[in-house]
């Protein structure tokens, strides 16, 4: 008899249209193989939906169902029957979700992120979870040709600039670099950075085993890495992970002429290319200005625990003042 994860890898294997951040082996690497488990809804070893999930421990007391790091969407993936009516999805939604609400685990605090392809969340609101709505953007059923123009003024200028000063655009393998440059964005924004070298080389070096992976380096006219980013990418869509820019040349242009390379990396390949949205307001612009589309997601949560509440609300409160 196989446990849930030994089928959970299995269906990962046949499941072409499984996004990367629900597969097993992407689970492995961001979260220790004991702290990441899935729901399974089956029927006569038919398998209707699964649901990954990580659980953590805060201040070593309260249990956290939540996304791994790096780990943008983790959501119930459900099979739906061919040919159903509108209607008849939605009773069929009702009841799996239902069954997944009641396989998950006691938690003091569930904190998820849904993937945009879920746009119905009544059966977690009708158990009292609480629903946040944020934000991404995409770029999706457009040609190459037709691209650019949809990008603002200020980014055209911004490639023109690069252009004339010499910047130019490479693929590379360099993860130590990348991260370099990673650590100088949140540096200069004087945040910790939340992963060491070990978790992202880690990460990277699983993307390349499977063929999910690409770095971008932007170098200027005397070859200094001046931009780059790490994009993720699975059957359907690429995923634009992480960035890093170097703050004393970023006028150089050099993260748009990478941006511009990635999207069309992807859609050479059939993907959407997704942003993965921010809720920060000059980020959430910069998205926006390369014509993508705006794409609402659910961030699912709920509270058990009356000691963590009490506790985050005090927080929270200390925050405001």
């Amino acid at each position: 008899m196989k446990n849930n994860i030994e089928k959970y890898i299995l269906f990962c294997k046949t499941e072409e249209d499984l996004p990367i951040f629900m597969q097993y082996w992407w689970l492995d690497n961001v979260a220790w193989k004991w702290n990441w488990n899935v729901i399974i809804v089956e029927k006569w070893w038919y398998i209707k939906a699964i649901f990954p999930y990580c659980k953590t421990k805060r201040f070593n007391i309260f249990k956290w169902l939540s996304s791994p790091k790096l780990t943008q969407f983790l959501w119930p993936y459900i099979k739906y029957p061919k040919w159903q009516k509108y209607s008849t999805r939605l009773s069929y939604e009702k009841k799996i979700l239902n069954e997944i609400i009641k396989q998950i685990p006691k938690y003091d605090y569930f904190d998820q992120s849904f993937s945009s392809d879920i746009t119905n969340w009544l059966p977690f609101y009708w158990k009292w979870y609480k629903q946040t709505t944020r934000y991404s953007y995409v770029i999706d059923d457009i040609s190459i040709e037709n691209l650019e123009k949809d990008f603002e003024t200020d980014i055209r200028r911004r490639r023109r600039k690069a252009n004339k000063c010499g910047v130019r655009v490479l693929e590379s393998k360099d993860i130590k670099k990348f991260y370099e440059l990673n650590k100088k964005t949140f540096i200069r924004q004087n945040i910790k950075i939340p992963y060491n070298f070990e978790f992202v080389n880690k990460l990277y070096n699983a993307c390349l085993k499977n063929n999910s992976c690409k770095i971008y380096f932007a170098k200027d006219s005397d070859d200094n890495i001046i931009a780059g980013n790490l994009l993720v990418y699975d059957k359907n869509t690429v995923y634009y992970l992480m960035w890093g820019i170097d703050p004393n040349k970023k006028d150089l242009g050099g993260m748009d002429v990478v941006q511009f390379e990635s999207i069309k990396f992807a859609l050479k390949n059939n993907k959407k290319f997704d942003f993965e949205g921010s809720m920060i307001e000059n980020i959430e612009r910069y998205f926006r200005s390369f014509g993508s589309i705006q794409k609402s997601y659910f961030r699912i949560s709920k509270i058990n625990s009356k000691l963590y509440l009490t506790l985050k609300y005090l927080s929270d409160l200390f925050k405001s003042v």
